[in-house]
């Protein structure tokens, strides 16, 4: 027999509006009830009944026929019973342990970037690429700048002889950010967020060259008649036609200069020392290091970035963090971190920051707080 919903049942009596099923669930239950604490005093429950009492109002005085003296007396017969039950709730909410209402802590989460950057022409004027409608940008000199349907920005080719005073723009991407630019020679340029390229819009006669910060990937236009040079920091690399990615952030310990297809000249230019690049071949220029290291790679693995997620093998947490910082735009703090773990693993850029961090902490020892704007890292 299911348990009757006492506290129910006697809200509806005092209310006065009971059934007669449900009074009878009532009194039955009343007659078979014991309390539990058989140390109630007379006093205790003279008590719940004066307080029960004043909640059950009686009605206005009234003529009294004979026929309502049974529903008078099964009135007062209930009274101790919700005196009693009164004693019966008070002891089972006694029994229960309050539950501590905690207020919800909100949830924060940070989105992948996209297509963002920021475009300054030769006067000064800067145009934000995200918010620039597609079509005709500017003309700079004998060259149409243009933002196409795909978040592209392409440079005409331009005509006439290149001026002995040159042109130059900037496209640069902010955190979370990442551009797609041909430049007017035909060469095309992938930039990764927190990056900058700096261009002539028409190439002089005899050379092409860029100056970049960040990690940019080129794809040169060949022509043996103007070799394509790309400068930073202390690094300036020589193509002729070729694939090759160049990470040059500020804050990293070395310029890494990766070949897919063609041959380049990777130059010191503290040193002055040369090295010639074979595809599938890596150069790393330290700081203040005249040395140049090359090394064997997989050079697909070095444009992950470039074809939409993120390659890590055997990265310390603080690389894994400085790129997560970079593309997702959110600080890093680290709270008491001292451990030496390595990660690895492969990570879509379209995913959510948190969905990335939480596959970290399932292979190391390690854990992330995101608030509003930061990430903390601890152990």
């Amino acid at each position: 027999m299911q348990k009757p919903d006492i506290p129910h049942l006697l809200e509806k009596y005092r209310t006065g509006t009971i059934s007669p099923e449900e009074l009878a669930l009532l009194e039955a239950w009343y007659l078979q009830w014991q309390p539990e604490n058989q140390d109630i005093s007379l006093e205790e429950l003279q008590a719940i009944k004066a307080e029960v009492w004043q909640s059950v109002k009686p009605p206005p005085a009234r003529v009294i026929k004979t026929r309502s003296w049974p529903r008078i007396a099964a009135a007062a017969s209930l009274l101790l019973l919700l005196a009693a039950s009164a004693y019966y709730l008070l002891h089972q909410s006694t029994q229960q342990p309050k539950q501590k209402q905690v207020a919800a802590s909100p949830v924060y989460d940070f989105k992948p970037g996209g297509n963002k950057a920021l475009l300054t022409l030769s006067n000064g004027q800067q145009i934000v690429l995200t918010d620039a409608k597609n079509g005709k940008l500017a003309d700079q000199g004998s060259v149409t700048v243009n933002k196409t349907a795909n978040g592209q920005l392409v440079y005409g080719a331009g005509t006439g002889n290149a001026s002995a005073n040159m042109i130059y723009n900037t496209l640069a991407t902010p955190r979370g950010g990442q551009y797609h630019i041909t430049l007017s020679d035909g060469t095309q340029v992938w930039m990764n967020a927190a990056s900058s390229i700096t261009y002539p819009v028409t190439f002089a006669n005899n050379e092409r060259k860029v100056v970049i910060n960040g990690e940019v990937y080129f794809e040169v236009a060949p022509d043996e008649n103007k070799p394509f040079k790309v400068s930073t920091g202390n690094q300036e690399v020589t193509v002729l036609g070729t694939r090759f990615n160049v990470n040059g952030y500020a804050d990293d310990a070395a310029v890494s200069t990766t070949l897919l297809s063609g041959s380049i000249k990777v130059r010191n230019l503290t040193s002055g020392q040369s090295s010639l690049l074979a595809p599938g071949q890596q150069a790393n220029i330290f700081k203040n290091q005249a040395p140049i290291h090359i090394k064997t790679v997989n050079a697909e693995d070095a444009i992950s970035w470039k074809n939409g997620y993120f390659l890590f093998d055997n990265q310390d947490i603080s690389s894994v963090m400085k790129i997560m910082s970079r593309w997702y735009d959110v600080d890093v703090e680290y709270s008491n971190y001292n451990r030496q773990d390595r990660f690895g693993g492969t990570f879509s850029r379209s995913a959510n920051l948190s969905e990335i961090l939480h596959n970290l902490e399932q292979v190391g020892s390690v854990h992330f707080k995101m608030q509003a704007n930061k990430v903390i890292v601890t152990n």
